[in-house]
């Protein structure tokens, strides 16, 4: 169970069985009014792009971020109807950068069914993104305070700042481990930190809970991200529901082949950077994937996620005991069994 010890290994087996669903009981209540509010955005988009708009918002995402909005606001003394708007508000925002991420990718598939841009075409698909993110920010806009608006915002340009990172770095081979890390901070562990952040910022949490809670999201989407970015090389199209192997198709280097150019020799490293650089057909793909397997990678790329899984554990000691604090703990074992069940897999096949 590379490296897990056998209690370990029954305890996050049986947790990464889970549905996710039944794991976020905690706020079950509350996530269909997230749905309902979601849906009757569509009505306040221009009625010409109401199908886009419905199409684009209608698929059986995760709704993670919304949950952990939820959930932060729970562990922090309750859930308002101001942290249901601050659901959608997250959960626009990042439909937007999925929507503009799988225009860079050139995705077919997201959530079990075509992308927008596989339906429609770039251009309606890049100008939709847009329209979400514009629209999330009204809604940020639209609470007593500033503040709410000011990090949504921050977190935003954070988001696309990190896209844009990633994008300048594609094929690039002198890309280091912190660089790679980085850039997964800001186009994913934004948007985590500040659905937690501001879950307890609108119940007047201290201080060093709201930073407990913004830090929490940060070290649990870095893992996610990492995660994600092992799937897209090991996974499953059927079971993922998305398109993958669109990383290293774009040049993107993720963790398991910045792990791997490092145990390298410099002429197979030069070798291996061609065959990125090049993958156009599926041998060259298959060399590529058995060249990841080996190396010890797979135990490294399993370390990484753990190291800030970890971390985001430690970051929830600062919470009061209830069960909105015990779900995002159990979130972290959620992630944890998910990723050695995907890589247990890779190995295994």
């Amino acid at each position: 169970m590379l490296g897990s010890t056998l209690s370990e290994a029954i305890s996050l087996k049986s947790l990464s069985e889970r549905n996710l669903s039944d794991l976020l009981e905690p706020v079950a209540a509350e996530l269909p009014r997230v749905e309902m509010a979601l849906a009757s955005q569509v009505r306040s988009f221009d009625p010409r792009l109401g199908d886009y708009v419905q199409y684009i918002l209608g698929g059986t995402g995760k709704r993670l971020r919304p949950s952990l909005a939820l959930l932060a606001g729970g562990a922090t003394g309750g859930i308002r109807e101001e942290h249901i708007t601050l659901a959608v508000i997250v959960e626009l925002i990042h439909v937007a950068t999925l929507v503009h991420d799988d225009v860079l990718d050139e995705a077919e598939l997201r959530h079990r069914i075509p992308t927008s841009n596989s339906r429609w075409g770039n251009e309606i698909s890049v100008l939709l993104g847009d329209c979400l993110f514009a629209y999330a920010l009204r809604l940020a806009a639209g609470y007593p305070t500033t503040d709410v608006c000011r990090r949504v915002s921050e977190a935003t340009n954070t988001v696309v700042s990190g896209e844009i990172v990633q994008t300048q770095r594609r094929f690039d081979l002198d890309l280091t481990l912190n660089q790679y890390l980085d850039i997964i901070n800001m186009k994913t562990g934004a948007l985590f930190a500040v659905s937690c952040e501001l879950g307890a910022v609108l119940n007047d949490a201290p201080p060093s809970v709201v930073k407990s809670m913004y830090e929490y999201g940060a070290n649990l989407g870095i893992a996610y991200q990492i995660y994600d970015d092992c799937l897209d090389i090991f996974g499953q199209e059927r079971q993922a529901g998305k398109s993958l192997g669109t990383d290293v198709k774009k040049g993107k280097l993720t963790l398991p082949f910045l792990l791997l150019l490092q145990h390298v020799d410099f002429d197979s490293r030069q070798e291996l950077g061609a065959m990125i650089l090049r993958n156009n057909d599926g041998q060259e793909q298959q060399r590529l994937l058995r060249l990841v397997l080996g190396n010890g990678v797979v135990g490294e790329s399993l370390a990484a996620i753990d190291k800030y899984i970890g971390r985001a554990r430690a970051n929830l000691s600062a919470l009061p005991a209830n069960i909105y604090g015990s779900t995002l703990g159990s979130l972290t074992e959620y992630l944890s069994g998910q990723s050695r069940s995907l890589l247990r897999e890779a190995v295994a096949a």
